[in-house]
């Protein structure tokens, strides 16, 4: 009993961390968008980590890891994956730090409504009523109002949907596959997607540009393995909820780095998004509890 519980509680302090890192990552590839294109972002991102993980791999000689009898399906997540990372940093790039991440939190509404279609796996009233509410919250983030820039909204719209789409192939990939096959891949198939862009909006950056990519690198390859690992120690319902303090991170992100502090329409939509996400989790373990009982009789 003290052995699960102490998993429980490493488990949450890494999915903490691994929010923390995504906030972090985001925030200073914002600040590098002042300079660099999102694309190269990502691309200096992905060679740092490549590098790193080769670096690691060798090693340790851990080369059997990266064997797959998957590849296709390892394509289609890298794909996916690499234009949800640009879609997130052009998000941050035209928004509050706060802002974008409260509208991202639309990502695990869209995959509760693609539960049926894609999934097969059923959708109450209760979470259809919650996801629709969601979505009331994401109207009210994007309110012309709030100051921010149209194409900021449309961005972070569409990086939420393709967030969703990379939860249902990650999720589909996770059955079969180590979690270092799967950050390898997705890191060395998005850098020859990105690649060819760098003839023509590729620069070298500046000595002070340098550090803050590598924090984007280090960042983003750390939240994979920590919540990788948090998930594999720790049941995902405790965790789940712990995704929504990355809003309290991006705000204080935004204020120290940009001086930002989120208008009301935000804390509202962020709110209404966040209650219907915890809504959902809850009543999912409702649904599996009583389905567990089911099956006890």
């Amino acid at each position: 009993m003290h052995r699960l519980a102490q998993n429980a509680l490493k488990g949450i302090s890494f999915y903490a961390t691994g929010i923390f890192m995504i906030v972090v990552m985001n925030s200073f590839a914002k600040l590098a968008s002042d300079v660099h294109h999102p694309v190269e972002i990502v691309f200096y991102r992905n060679l740092a980590i490549i590098l790193f993980l080769l670096g690691i791999i060798a090693a340790q000689g851990r080369w059997q890891e990266l064997k797959t009898k998957r590849p296709r399906a390892h394509l289609w997540r890298s794909l996916v994956g690499t234009f949800s990372v640009i879609l997130v940093f052009y998000a941050y790039q035209y928004l509050p730090v706060a802002d974008a991440t409260a509208l991202l939190y639309a990502a695990p509404l869209i995959i509760t409504a693609l539960s049926m279609p894609v999934l097969k796996e059923p959708v109450g009233l209760f979470r259809w009523a919650a996801v629709i509410t969601g979505f009331i919250g994401v109207l009210v983030i994007v309110n012309p109002a709030g100051g921010g820039d149209a194409a900021g909204y449309i961005f972070g719209l569409a990086a939420a949907v393709t967030i969703a789409a990379v939860s249902l192939l990650v999720r589909d990939l996770g059955k079969t596959e180590l979690p270092l096959t799967t950050v390898f891949y997705f890191m060395l198939i998005g850098l020859f997607v990105t690649a060819p862009a760098m003839i023509f909006i590729g620069q070298v950056p500046a000595p002070g540009m340098i550090g803050i990519l590598l924090v984007v690198s280090i960042a983003g390859l750390a939240q994979q393995f920590l919540k990788t690992h948090a998930l594999a120690i720790a049941p995902a319902a405790t965790l789940s909820p712990l995704q929504f303090t990355g809003l309290v991170w991006a705000v204080l992100f935004g204020f120290v780095l940009f001086g930002d502090w989120p208008d009301t329409h935000i804390w509202i939509g962020g709110f209404i998004i966040i209650a219907s996400n915890l809504f959902i989790i809850a009543r999912e373990q409702i649904v599996k509890k009583r389905a567990a009982s089911k099956a006890l009789v």
